[in-house]
C-alpha cells in the first residue's frame, strides 16, 4: 500500500472525527479524541511520510496523553503534557528512539489500563457502545505496536530477520483501528 494513501486514510479519519462534533455524546469527550487524532496525524506524517521514527514516536506519545485525559473525564489529568515533555525533550536530545520508546509504551500500557477501568465503570460520560469501540481501537492500536516492535526488533536490537515480515500485519491493525477511534465519540442510537 502506498506510503501516500495510508497517510490519507489516517487524515480521514480526523476529518471524519472532526466531523462528528454535532452529533457527539459528549463535547469535552470529542475534543480529546480530536486532539488524539490530530497528534496521531503529525505523528504519522513524520513516521509514514518523512521516516523519522524519533519525531514520530514522540507525537505519538502526546497522542495517548489525549486518550487517557479522556477516560479520566473530570479528573484533569493536564500535568501529563508537561510531564511527557519533560522526558521527550532528552530523548530527543540524546536522538535516542529507545529512550522514547520506553516512553512511548508506558504511556500506551497506561492508556489501555485506564481505557479498561472506564469501561468497566458504569458513571461515565459515555454510553458502553462508545467505550467499547474506543477499547476496540485501543486493542487494535496495541497489536499494531507490537508487529512495529517486531518489525524493528532486527534493526535496534539484532533480533532476527525473519521479524520483519511483521510489516504488514502493522497497517492489518492499524487502520481499523483509526476508524474505531475516529468513530468512539459519534451519538449512536442502540435498539433495545
Amino acid at each position: 500500500m502506498n506510503f501516500y494513501f495510508k497517510f490519507a486514510y489516517i487524515a480521514l479519519c480526523f476529518a471524519l472525527a472532526i466531523g462528528t462534533y454535532k452529533f457527539s455524546v459528549n463535547k469535552k469527550d470529542w475534543g480529546w479524541l480530536v486532539a488524539g487524532l490530530f497528534f496521531t496525524v503529525i505523528a504519522d506524517y513524520f513516521l509514514v511520510l518523512k521516516n523519522n521514527h524519533l519525531y514520530g514516536v514522540a507525537v505519538f506519545g502526546f497522542a495517548h496523553v489525549c486518550y487517557i485525559n479522556r477516560a479520566v473525564e473530570t479528573r484533569k489529568a493536564w500535568f501529563l503534557f508537561p510531564t511527557v515533555f519533560v522526558f521527550v525533550v532528552p530523548a530527543l536530545y540524546f536522538d535516542s528512539i529507545i529512550m522514547l520508546s520506553g516512553i512511548y509504551a508506558f504511556l500506551f500500557l497506561a492508556n489501555i489500563f485506564i481505557n479498561i477501568l472506564f469501561f468497566k465503570n458504569k458513571k461515565t460520560c459515555l454510553p458502553k457502545i462508545n467505550k467499547t469501540l474506543i477499547l476496540a481501537g485501543l486493542v487494535l492500536f496495541a497489536l499494531c505496536d507490537v508487529n512495529v516492535f517486531l518489525f524493528n526488533a532486527p534493526k535496534y536490537l539484532g533480533a532476527p530477520s525473519w521479524l520483519t515480515l511483521a510489516l504488514p500485519l502493522i497497517w492489518i491493525f492499524y487502520l481499523p483501528s483509526q476508524i474505531l477511534l475516529a468513530v468512539s465519540a459519534f451519538r449512536y442510537k442502540v435498539i433495545q
